[in-house]
């Protein structure tokens, strides 16, 4: 891969180190340089690295794009590509892929029309506790979910703002929405959405209920049960280390882009189809209590 990162933080320490050992030339703008030098293990992939000051001269040269922006600047950027001139051979975006589900079904459609292939950060299935769950998910199940966020009240970060694509839904629950579509548990029973709380109950095509509540809280936990018995147990999803790697984010990032180069096309309908589920979840109809 000839390989271009937009994002100096998540883009650096996490999708950096991923993407190493699958690229030829790393590409990175030297605005960069600063976040680059902090990091002890992310100097030492300087061996491919080709720093750059203007995206135009370079970006014909590329054929693999990881975006690891905010959702509006994720935007910008695909843009101001002119897709017609490239030869992109798969674009790698943030969940949430814009900062709403209307504008994320234009960025699709949009996608779509240019015949990219494009893949999303949903790294669930990646983990331990996803596929515990998949091997024990039999007919008649009754699941539950719970993940307690530890939030900085002091923090003004836009993963804070619904409207920027952040908040408790959109920029952490939108992992859990993305389990519940992967899983076909999308005929949903009842659910809460307020700022700090969301709640879903849900059931599949195999009679399985599912219940999933995530909140802002001052400590962190995430809880995984069957039938009201534990199944998994941990401070938060992306905990559980794999190794080789300091940051357990740079494993799951590395499976997910190892999985991504196989060379599948994009489904638009079907990520379309996740866009309209999201967008019915935040809907106030009479399901909303």
């Amino acid at each position: 891969m000839k390989s271009i990162i937009f994002g100096s933080g998540y883009g650096i320490y996490v999708y950096l180190p991923a993407i190493y050992k699958f690229s030829k030339i790393i590409y990175l703008n030297k605005k960069y340089q600063y976040n680059f030098n902090k990091r002890k293990n992310i100097r030492k992939l300087n061996d491919k690295i080709i720093w750059y000051n203007q995206t135009h001269k370079i970006i014909s040269k590329i054929d693999h794009i990881f975006i690891a922006k905010r959702p509006k600047d994720q935007l910008k950027i695909i843009n101001k590509l002119e897709f017609n001139k490239l030869k992109i051979k798969r674009l790698f975006l943030e969940k949430p892929i814009s900062n709403n589900p209307l504008n994320s079904l234009k960025l699709i459609k949009y996608l779509e029309s240019k015949k990219i292939n494009f893949n999303v950060g949903f790294l669930f299935k990646f983990t331990d506790w996803y596929n515990i769950f998949k091997k024990n998910n039999k007919v008649g199940g009754k699941y539950k979910i719970l993940w307690k966020i530890k939030i900085n009240k002091k923090n003004k970060s836009w993963k804070y703002n619904t409207k920027d694509g952040g908040g408790l839904l959109r920029f952490y629950g939108i992992h859990l929405l993305r389990f519940l579509f992967e899983n076909k548990f999308i005929n949903i029973k009842k659910k809460i959405i307020k700022k700090n709380l969301f709640s879903i109950i849900s059931k599949d095509n195999k009679n399985n209920f599912i219940e999933i509540v995530a909140s802002f809280s001052n400590k962190n936990k995430f809880l995984v049960k069957n039938n009201n018995c534990i199944m998994y147990e941990s401070l938060n999803p992306f905990l559980n280390k794999i190794k080789k790697y300091d940051d357990p984010r740079i494993g799951f990032v590395s499976k997910y882009i190892k999985d991504a180069l196989k060379g599948n096309k994009t489904n638009y309908k079907y990520e379309k189809d996740f866009i309209l589920f999201w967008k019915k979840i935040e809907k106030n109809d009479k399901k909303k209590i």
